[in-house]
């Protein structure tokens, strides 16, 4: 695993790891946002922690926008999509990430604007926009998973 991402997996690790009884609405909404912060700097990063990741941070089948996924095929996912985009930058809109949880089956749900910018140096293609981003966190087992990760493309700038 590449030494720049074990950082940010210890971070949201730890943070995650207490078990879920324990946790109020506002501890799981808190999380929750923390959560969908720290993904996108780990996807973020280019070192391929986002591959390396998730075995940790997703549920053993994950509704990856609008399709169900193995962990082994979303592992594939990511590595196609850093192939493609080997340098990126996601953020969190200020302002715009709104969580909302059920606490009695232990689950939230994350919703933000995000901005992002993604190039291949090797192609010579850059994209930059905006997305709306969705996260969905069960926190029923001894650490929280993601459950599902979509969005839709908003507005979209190519270079």
């Amino acid at each position: 695993m590449p030494r720049p991402f074990l950082p940010l997996l210890c971070a949201c690790l730890a943070l995650c790891s207490s078990q879920a009884l324990a946790l109020s609405g506002a501890d799981m909404q808190r999380r929750t946002a923390t959560i969908a912060e720290r993904y996108l700097a780990i996807w973020s990063s280019n070192d391929g922690g986002a591959v390396a990741g998730v075995p940790y941070m997703y549920g053993p089948t994950v509704e990856f926008y609008g399709r169900p996924y193995t962990q082994g095929q979303l592992v594939n996912e990511k590595r196609a999509a850093i192939r493609q985009w080997p340098l990126r930058r996601y953020a969190i809109r200020p302002g715009t990430l709104r969580v909302v949880c059920n606490v009695a089956q232990s689950k939230c749900a994350a919703r933000s604007v995000i901005d992002f910018e993604v190039a291949n140096p090797a192609r010579g293609t850059r994209k930059a926009g905006s997305a709306r981003f969705d996260l969905g966190v069960s926190y029923a087992g001894r650490q929280p998973r993601i459950l599902y990760e979509g969005g839709s493309l908003g507005r979209r700038r190519e270079g």
